[in-house]
């Protein structure tokens, strides 16, 4: 695998993701929920990417700030969204080093599509960080990570294979997978807080941060409080310890106050 965000500054990535309009169920879900305060919210949106996400929170937003490492992914935005009004800016800046933006400066910070999952895990705790100093005591933050409960599907012999040829390409994909990590044992998915794996994005060349949610409950204790937990297939929030510990989407989107 070469350098996650080597995969990212690629002009050709960047153009794949500047064709991306939709919003996933959670997001609408939180576009719903924050639209009351949006109107006087200074909003970062990081790991913008090709501008997914503007389309739908920027021009509900009071200023609003898309933010990626990626220089291709930020040209991409401001020729996708050339014609926007000036409160609507983007900048190349590195989540894990924001020195660019003073504390306190957003009342609403997100980071969609699982952007935070693509680095280190000393890195993710550096961005939890930088994110709980950039953002207002009181404000909001939302991001989507990948969730380790659904990898039984991909390591657990009889959830990663069916008979039925109507499933014949996912089982083909989960095999690739299992292929692809073939050193890590199934023993280990099953007692790990969290796991790096190629689950095969990009042409298989990204390193993934799977993490179980109680486990990400746990990152998030110090700097962040009252978190949601929303479902991916639904939008819905998942509630109780016993649906975190069993939910199985492939990734999850924690809504939560910060400290």
């Amino acid at each position: 695998m070469i350098r996650n965000e080597d995969v990212y500054r690629l002009a050709g990535v960047a153009a794949d993701y500047a064709r991306q309009s939709d919003l996933q169920p959670p997001e609408e879900t939180i576009l719903r929920l924050m639209l009351p305060d949006l109107p006087r919210a200074r909003m970062l949106d990081l790991g913008v990417g090709g501008g997914r996400t503007t389309l739908h929170f920027a021009k509900w937003a009071r200023e609003y700030v898309g933010a990626d490492y990626s220089e291709c992914m930020i040209a991409e935005c401001r020729r996708r969204l050339s014609t926007y009004p000036d409160h609507i800016s983007f900048a190349v800046c590195d989540a894990r080093s924001m020195e660019m933006f003073a504390s306190g400066s957003f009342d609403f910070i997100l980071f969609s599509f699982n952007g935070i999952d693509y680095v280190a895990h000393s890195d993710r705790l550096k961005i939890l960080k930088e994110i709980r100093r950039v953002g207002k005591p009181g404000g909001w933050f939302c991001f989507s990570s990948h969730n380790l409960n659904s990898c039984a599907q991909l390591f657990e012999l009889p959830q990663m294979v069916s008979l039925n040829p109507r499933f014949a390409r996912r089982t083909a994909k989960r095999l690739l997978v299992r292929l692809l990590n073939w050193r890590l044992r199934p023993a280990t998915v099953r007692s790990s807080p969290y796991i790096v794996i190629n689950d095969g994005s990009h042409g298989r060349q990204l390193g993934t941060y799977y993490i179980r949610p109680e486990e990400q409950l746990a990152q998030l204790s110090e700097d962040f409080t009252d978190v949601h937990v929303l479902s991916l297939a639904t939008g819905a929030e998942v509630g109780g310890q016993n649906e975190l510990r069993s939910v199985e989407d492939s990734w999850l989107y924690y809504l939560c106050r910060i400290r």
